[in-house]
């Protein structure tokens, strides 16, 4: 959201004596004036989250100083993945005055820098940020070997680490039950070396680069587990040219077989097979979400469609209450759509991508889903019509957004899912040139507040709640 500085202002004049957490998650147009306001004002504040924010102006750090003084129940400050600059002098001092402090998420900030802080921050349990290069350049090779970091800490993710920073991680290892390497220039073998050392570990995050080769480390090692994540890398960097930084079935079964315990499972798989989601139907009983994107770099997958996988996905795992399936064209045929409403009993949210033949595929999905509440659709192209009928059979529906359709004639085809209180808006993302279908978006969704008054021009009302 954009949020602006009149609105924090606001805010603060009228909650200042009562605000305990504030969290502008992702949002704009505030600057490092206001958030002193917040860190002077709201001395009750135990929670200030900025993370990935983009902030106008950045005058200074003097917010910090500010927080420091001024609050000494802070638990939790957070303004990782953004721009803000911040000195370890103040970092120290907040550490210093906020007893209480257990999560500190912050911006690029040079690590040998913060030894200073961690020997002063006894209690916090959880720290992201930091950099192993210097105002945006590496550094020549340093000795981590005997860094310091409080016993209190077992949430770790560290910024730019690359192969010759690892040993940082090392003494601390065991501890750890949260480890994140996304923001990381780790190899699939520095990856496998991190891993085997965190036997403790519940939750792991990393990008593809860590490979099949990886994850059968993390089945092996990591038996606690209860939260992976997987992103896609970026295809130019360096490590991931190795064949080792993919992930196929390989991986995808061996953590099946080897983290029963996980109940949140979301990856980037460059291959698949039925047989590796029919192992997570058998062994991931435990699972309540699971998110599965197929990526387009290979020419060949070994064996499509998944439709047999899928159902045994469904039926093996009774807990899940969200589901994720980005596949490609041919994945996941009619006959599989139908499988997933058939066995999805339980799941409120789901999300689509590339999947089904034709509008039948929708249609059978939708007679199943009795819990579904939250569909996004993605690169399926069903016309109007089906995805009109669709809406109005899943009963339990709240909200449908559909990015890429085959529109009717007469474009009206979609107003057969009119009902009281149900928005209905037509996107174009690009005003000024003809809209391909795979482009035109329909966003619907329950609303008691009436129509939208700040649509941007991309956005048309299809049909007002009222």
């Amino acid at each position: 959201m954009i949020v602006s500085n009149e609105d924090i202002n606001i805010l603060v004049r009228a909650k200042a004596h009562m605000l305990v957490a504030l969290k502008l998650d992702r949002c704009s147009g505030f600057s490092t004036p206001s958030i002193a306001l917040v860190a002077r004002s709201c001395r009750k504040l135990e929670t200030l989250f900025l993370e990935e924010s983009t902030i106008d102006e950045k005058e200074n750090d003097e917010w910090i100083r500010e927080l420091a003084t001024s609050n000494s129940v802070l638990e939790t400050l957070n303004f990782f993945l953004t721009d803000l600059r911040a000195s370890p002098e103040y970092l120290t001092l907040l550490v210093r005055n906020c007893q209480r402090l257990k999560t500190l998420k912050i911006s690029e900030c040079f690590m040998p820098d913060l030894v200073s802080l961690f020997r002063t921050a006894q209690t916090l349990q959880e720290f992201a940020g930091g950099s192993f290069e210097e105002q945006g350049q590496p550094v020549a090779s340093r000795n981590y070997e005997n860094y310091y970091f409080p016993p209190s800490l077992h949430h770790l993710s560290l910024l730019y680490m690359g192969t010759n920073d690892m040993q940082i991680l090392f003494p601390y290892a065991t501890a750890l039950k949260k480890l994140d390497l996304q923001f990381t220039f780790l190899s699939t073998e520095d990856h496998c070396q991190i891993v085997q050392r965190c036997s403790n570990l519940e939750t792991l995050e990393v990008r593809d680069v860590i490979g099949d080769r990886g994850l059968q480390v993390v089945a092996q090692t990591c038996k606690k587990l209860h939260r992976l994540r997987v992103e896609r890398g970026d295809d130019d960097q360096g490590g991931l040219e190795d064949e080792q930084g993919r992930i196929s079935q390989v991986g995808l079964m061996a953590i099946a077989q080897g983290c029963p315990e996980l109940t949140y499972w979301a990856i980037h798989v460059s291959d698949i097979t039925n047989a590796a989601l029919e192992a997570v139907g058998t062994c991931s009983k435990n699972l309540n979400d699971f998110r599965l994107v197929l990526l387009d770099r290979e020419a060949h997958i070994t064996e499509l469609p998944l439709d047999n996988g899928v159902r045994a996905l469904l039926r093996g795992c009774t807990k899940l209450r969200r589901f994720a399936f980005y596949v490609r064209p041919g994945a996941l045929s009619d006959v599989g759509l139908g499988y997933v409403g058939e066995f999805s009993k339980s799941i409120r949210y789901m999300l689509l991508g590339n999947v089904g033949e034709s509008d039948n595929g929708i249609i059978q999905l939708s007679k199943g889903c009795p819990s579904l509440q939250k569909l996004e659709v993605r690169g399926c192209l069903f016309s109007e019509h089906a995805l009109a009928l669709a809406a109005l059979q899943l009963k339990s529906l709240r909200y449908l957004w559909v990015q890429g359709f085959r529109s009717s004639p007469t474009g009206t085809d979609i107003m057969a899912m009119v009902r009281p209180f149900w928005n209905i808006e037509y996107i174009v993302p690009d005003q000024d040139e003809p809209c391909p279908e795979h482009k035109r978006q329909i966003l619907a969704y329950y609303s008691l507040a009436g129509r939208r008054t700040d649509c941007p021009p991309s956005v048309t009302l299809l049909y007002p709640a009222f």
